[in-house]
């Protein structure tokens, strides 16, 4: 699997259980790699290489880790993910809105 190749599986994996998101910051590591700034460059067009079957392989990959690994795609951004993903936590844990 060529998303495996350049980046393990098992690294973003690791970040998407540590993290519940795939919408890491660009200086994220999993596993003591860099895996936040490679996220961030497959989210770019094009990202996922020129070849379309190869992308939309890449694609299901990253989908079946996190289903809203791109959320630009979904109609907003990676921050915004990211807080929604930690705010969610928190409430699941018991936290409450006041």
């Amino acid at each position: 699997m060529i998303v495996e190749q350049r980046l393990p599986g098992s690294r973003s994996r690791a970040y998407f259980a540590e993290a519940g998101t795939l919408a890491a910051p660009r200086h994220a590591t999993a596993l003591d790699k860099p895996v936040g700034q490679w996220l961030t460059n497959i989210r770019r067009p094009g990202g996922l290489g020129k070849d379309p079957k190869r992308a939309k392989v890449r694609a299901a990959q990253l989908t079946a880790v996190d289903p809203e690994w791109n959320p630009a795609q979904l109609g907003w951004t990676v921050d915004w993910q990211r807080h929604y993903v930690g705010l969610a936590a928190l409430l699941n844990e018991g936290a409450l809105l006041l």
